[in-house]
């Protein structure tokens, strides 16, 4: 009876071990639900960081102002789509959404899925020399 159990108990053991390296490999894949976009200003530029853009994913855009000045981040990405931006702990939800205000030392948050392939410019309306760029393609095109 003893040795029944603990082979019972084994292959529980042998079980929680597989699941625990099956989730363990497949947690990246869970993880990677929203693909994010990094954008710093400092010195008056935008610094973007970014990995590979896919279409129809949600797509977070992370934007904050080291600068000691106030800029405005801007896109036409924004224009027909719903976009939700989240800024002083207010949330806000449209379409064509134009871009928000950030005063220094404080960000924004952009959400919406990517469904146009293209460059999409962003830009500073009150530093109108400040602008930067993200480049979607659609699989088809790589």
């Amino acid at each position: 009876m003893r040795s029944q159990k603990a082979q019972q108990w084994g292959w529980v053991l042998v079980f929680a071990v597989t699941c625990g390296f099956w989730w363990e490999t497949a947690g990246p894949v869970f993880s990677q639900s929203e693909q994010v976009v990094e954008v710093t200003i400092k010195d008056f530029k935008f610094v973007t960081k970014q990995g590979v853009l896919r279409l129809g994913f949600p797509t977070v855009i992370k934007v904050r102002n080291e600068d000691a000045e106030r800029h405005d981040f801007g896109s036409t990405m924004f224009e027909g789509i719903p976009t939700q931006i989240e800024k002083d702990g207010v949330i806000v939800y449209g379409r064509g959404v134009g871009g928000v205000l950030l005063d220094p030392k404080r960000d924004a948050t952009f959400r919406f899925n990517m469904s146009r392939p293209g460059r999409y410019e962003f830009r500073c309306s009150i530093h109108p020399n400040m602008t930067g760029e993200l480049l979607l393609l659609s699989a088809e095109a790589v």
